[in-house]
C-alpha cells in the first residue's frame, strides 16, 4: 500500500514570519509616535516649570537685595552719625543709643543693631540685662575693620540671641579716619524662612538662600516646613557646583536635592551687589504630574492599538493554522489508517456472511496463507473444528448486531493445521459487514503457563516447592477415606551440607542439590512426589502403601544412591549423605501440616542419632502407634515389622571431598544443570490418583486392596 507524503507547513511558516514582521513595524511606528509626542509634552512642562522658578528666583533676589540695601543704608547713617558726634562720653553714648533706637524702629526685620569699640567689645545697643560681649574674633569684624563698605558674614549662631542668622556690618571711624569699631545688625534665619513660606511651588517645592561659598543661610521646603537641617553647612549636589562654576549669576538645573533626595528643577539668581544667591526649586512630581498622567493614557492607548493589531494577526494565523492542521490531520489520519491496516502485528479482516471480503497483510502472515488466498473464503478455514466455529458465531453475531463489541481468546488453526492462540475481537461496520481483529497471543499463553509452573516449583532443581507439596499432600488426605492404603511423608535433610558449601563454594552446592534432586526422583514411582522444601531439605510423598515397612527398601536405595560421589564444577568430587524422618497417614494424623512437622521432627531425631539414617514418627515419644496396634491397613500374612528406627549407617559416610575407597576411581555423575521449564501443559496428577499396579518394592499389584468406590 502506497503511503501518502508527509505534510510540510512551509506556507504557514512564511505567513507567521510576515505577520510577525508587520506587527513589529506597526508597533515600532506607534511607539515612536507616542514617544515623540510624550517627549514634546515633557519638554513643554519642563519649560513652563523652569520659567516659573526663574521668575520666582528673580523676584526674590530683588526683594532680598532691597532689604539688604535698606539695612546697609541704616548702618551707613549710623556710621556717619558716629563720626560727627562729639561731646563728653556720656553725651556721645546717649546720642548713639538714640540713633540706634531710631534706626532699629525703621528696620523691624533685624534682631538688633550694635556698635563695638576698636577691640570688638560691644559698647552700644545692648538691651538691659544683656552681658557684655566681644566680637573681635568674628570674621565680619576683621573684614569690616580692613575694608570699606558693607560686609555680610557667613551663617553664624549668635552668642547673645542664640539662633542662626547673618550679620551685616560697617566700619566706624573717628574724625581723622582712624578705625573706631563696627556697627552691625543681625538678620535671623527665621526671618528669611518666614518670607519664603508663602512663595513655594507645589507640595514639594523648596526655596533657599546661600552665601557665595554655598553655605546655607535659610531654607524652606513644603515637605519639611519646620526643618533647619543643613543651615551653616555646604550640602549641595554636583550639578549645582558645576552650574555655579559656569555662571555664578544665574542658571538652572534638574537633579535630586541632597538634603531631602527629592528631584527638582532648580533656578538660582545672584542677589545684586551682595555675595548671596537665591535658589527656587519645583518638584518634578508636581510639575510633571499632568504629563505622567497623559503619558499613561497615551501608553495605554498605544498598547491597546498594538494588542488589537496583534490580536487580529493572531486570529488570522490561528485560522490559517487550523485550516492547515485540518488538512495535515486528514493526511495524517489517512497515513495512520494505512499503517494500522497494513501492520505486521494485528491481523484484520472484513466479513460479509462470515466470508472474507478484505484482509490486511498481517492476516495472511498470521495464518500462513498467500497474500490473496483468503479473499472470498469462509472463515471456517481458520477454526479448529465445527464446534468452535459454531460457538463463536452464536455468541458474537447477536452482540455485534446489538451494537456491542465481541471479544474472546481461543485456539484457531493455521493453514498447515498447527493450532495458534488468538485474541479475537469484532464489531459491526455496517448492516451486512463486520470488522475483525486477531492478535497472536501464543507467547503470552506460554508465559502464563511458565509463570504458573514457576510459582509452584523450585527454580534451582525444578522440583515442586513447599506450596505444591502441601497441595498434593492435602489432596492425598482427602482420599484416605476412599481407598485403603497409607500415605507417607518423608523429610530428607542433607548431612554436612553447610560444610560442603563453605569448602567448595555455593556453585558446587547448587550442583549437589540438583544431583540429589535427580537421584531422589529416580527412586520413587511416577505418581509419587519429590519436592524441595528449602535450602538442603527435601520431602517425599509416597502414596498407596500397604504397610509402613513398605517404604523402607525404597528409602534405603535412595540413601545408597545419595552416597554416590558427585562431580563438582572444578573437576573434583564430593560425597553427601542424608537423614530421613517419616510420618504415615492416617496412623500419625490426617492434617497435612501436622504430618509435615512430625516428619521433620523425626528427621531431627535421625540427625541427633548419628545422621545418615531413617527414623519413623512411630518411634518418637507420644507416637508409639506402630503396625502392631495400627488399624489393619496392610494385607497379607507376611507384613514385616513397621519402620520405627532404621539405622542405615552400616558403612560410615565419607567426609565431603573424600573418595569412597583409597585408590578407587568413583563414578562421577554429571550435573543435570538448571531445570528446563516444560511446555505449557503442566497438568500433574493429584496424589492419590496413582497407578494401582505400581509398588515401591516391585510386588504384584494384585495384593493391593481394591478401591472402596463402586466401579
Amino acid at each position: 500500500m502506497e503511503r501518502p507524503a508527509p505534510y510540510t507547513p512551509r506556507s504557514l511558516t512564511r505567513l507567521a514570519a510576515w505577520l510577525a514582521a508587520g506587527n513589529l513595524v506597526i508597533a515600532a511606528a506607534i511607539i515612536t509616535a507616542t514617544w515623540l509626542a510624550l517627549q514634546a509634552g515633557r519638554e513643554s512642562d519642563l519649560t513652563r516649570a523652569r520659567e516659573t522658578t526663574e521668575n520666582l528666583a528673580a523676584s526674590l533676589s530683588i526683594e532680598i537685595g532691597a532689604e539688604l540695601k535698606q539695612v546697609d543704608n541704616a548702618l551707613s547713617t549710623l556710621a556717619l552719625q558716629y563720626r560727627r558726634t562729639a561731646g563728653t562720653p556720656e553725651q556721645v553714648a546717649q546720642t548713639l543709643e538714640r540713633a540706634l533706637a531710631d534706626q532699629r524702629s525703621l528696620l523691624p526685620q533685624v534682631d538688633a543693631i550694635r556698635m563695638t569699640d576698636a577691640r570688638g567689645q560691644v559698647v552700644h545697643g545692648l538691651s538691659a540685662g544683656e552681658s557684655a560681649v566681644n566680637v573681635g574674633d568674628r570674621d565680619y569684624f576683621q573684614r569690616a575693620r580692613d575694608g570699606d563698605g558693607a560686609v555680610i558674614s557667613e551663617p553664624l549662631f549668635g552668642r547673645v540671641l542664640r539662633k542662626w542668622g547673618i550679620v551685616v556690618a560697617r566700619r566706624l571711624e573717628t574724625d581723622d579716619g582712624a578705625f573706631a569699631g563696627v556697627v552691625y545688625t543681625t538678620l535671623s534665619t527665621e526671618h528669611f524662612i518666614e518670607g519664603f513660606k508663602g512663595l513655594t511651588i507645589g507640595s514639594e517645592g523648596a526655596i533657599s538662600l546661600r552665601t557665595r561659598s554655598q553655605r546655607l543661610i535659610a531654607r524652606y521646603s513644603a515637605a519639611e516646613p519646620h526643618s533647619i537641617r543643613g543651615v551653616g553647612d555646604v550640602i549641595v549636589s554636583e550639578d549645582l557646583m558645576r552650574k555655579m562654576a559656569a555662571n555664578p549669576q544665574q542658571g538652572w538645573y534638574m537633579t535630586r536635592t541632597k538634603l531631602d533626595n527629592i528631584e527638582r528643577i532648580t533656578c538660582y539668581r545672584q542677589v545684586r551687589g551682595y555675595p548671596l544667591a537665591v535658589f527656587t526649586g519645583a518638584s518634578t512630581a508636581d510639575f510633571l504630574a499632568a504629563w505622567r498622567g497623559e503619558a499613561l493614557q497615551q501608553a495605554a492607548l498605544a498598547a491597546a492599538v498594538i494588542l488589537t493589531v496583534l490580536g487580529c494577526s493572531v486570529l488570522v494565523f490561528l485560522q490559517q493554522r487550523r485550516d492547515r492542521r485540518a488538512a495535515a490531520g486528514l493526511q495524517r489520519l489517512a497515513l495512520e489508517q494505512a499503517l494500522m491496516l497494513d501492520n505486521d502485528m494485528v491481523g484484520m479482516m472484513r466479513l460479509r456472511d462470515r466470508t472474507v471480503v478484505w484482509k490486511n497483510r498481517a492476516m495472511a502472515t498470521l495464518f500462513g496463507y498467500a497474500p490473496g488466498e483468503l479473499i472470498g473464503q469462509p472463515t471456517r478455514l481458520l477454526y479448529l473444528d465445527d464446534e468452535s466455529f459454531r460457538e463463536v458465531g452464536d455468541a458474537a453475531y447477536p452482540a455485534i448486531e446489538s451494537g456491542r463489541r465481541f471479544r474472546r481468546q481461543l485456539r484457531m488453526r493455521r493453514k498447515d493445521g498447527t493450532p495458534v492462540w488468538i485474541d479475537l475481537s469484532g464489531a459491526s461496520v455496517s448492516a451486512s459487514e463486520s470488522l475483525w481483529m486477531m492478535v497472536d497471543i501464543t507467547a503470552l499463553k506460554e508465559s502464563e503457563a511458565t509463570a504458573q509452573h514457576l510459582a509452584v516449583h523450585d527454580g534451582l532443581t525444578g522440583l515442586p516447592n513447599r506450596v505444591r507439596f502441601t497441595e498434593r499432600l492435602a489432596g492425598a488426605m482427602t482420599l484416605l477415606g476412599e481407598r485403603v492404603g497409607l500415605v507417607a511423608v518423608c523429610w530428607v535433610d542433607l548431612d554436612h551440607f553447610k560444610e560442603l558449601n563453605d569448602e567448595f563454594g555455593h556453585e558446587a552446592g547448587d550442583v549437589v542439590l540438583r544431583v540429589v534432586a535427580q537421584r531422589l526422583q529416580a527412586g520413587v514411582r511416577q505418581h509419587d512426589l519429590v519436592a524441595r522444601m528449602g535450602s538442603d531439605e527435601f520431602a517425599l510423598l509416597l502414596t498407596a502403601l500397604r504397610a509402613e515397612h513398605e517404604a523402607e527398601p525404597a528409602l534405603r536405595r535412595m540413601l545408597d544412591a545419595l552416597r554416590e560421589p558427585v562431580r563438582l564444577p572444578d573437576g573434583g568430587h564430593c560425597v553427601v549423605t542424608a537423614s530421613i524422618g517419616i510420618a504415615f497417614a492416617p496412623h500419625h494424623g490426617r492434617q497435612a501440616e501436622a504430618l509435615m512437622r512430625l516428619a521433620e521432627t523425626a528427621m531431627t531425631t535421625a540427625k541427633r542419632a548419628g545422621k545418615s539414617r531413617i527414623v519413623s514418627a512411630s518411634s518418637l515419644p507420644g507416637n508409639t502407634m506402630n503396625a502392631t496396634n495400627a488399624p489393619a491397613t496392610s494385607v497379607g500374612p507376611d507384613a514385616p515389622t513397621p519402620v520405627d528406627a532404621i539405622d542405615t549407617n552400616s558403612s560410615p559416610a565419607p567426609e565431603p571431598g573424600t573418595d569412597r575407597a583409597a585408590g578407587a576411581e568413583p563414578p562421577r555423575p554429571k550435573d543435570p544443570g538448571p531445570p528446563a521449564v516444560p511446555d505449557h501443559s503442566f497438568d500433574e496428577s493429584v496424589a492419590g490418583e496413582e497407578d494401582p499396579g505400581a509398588t515401591l518394592d516391585g510386588e504384584d499389584s494384585s495384593r493391593l486392596p481394591p478401591s472402596k468406590k463402586a466401579p
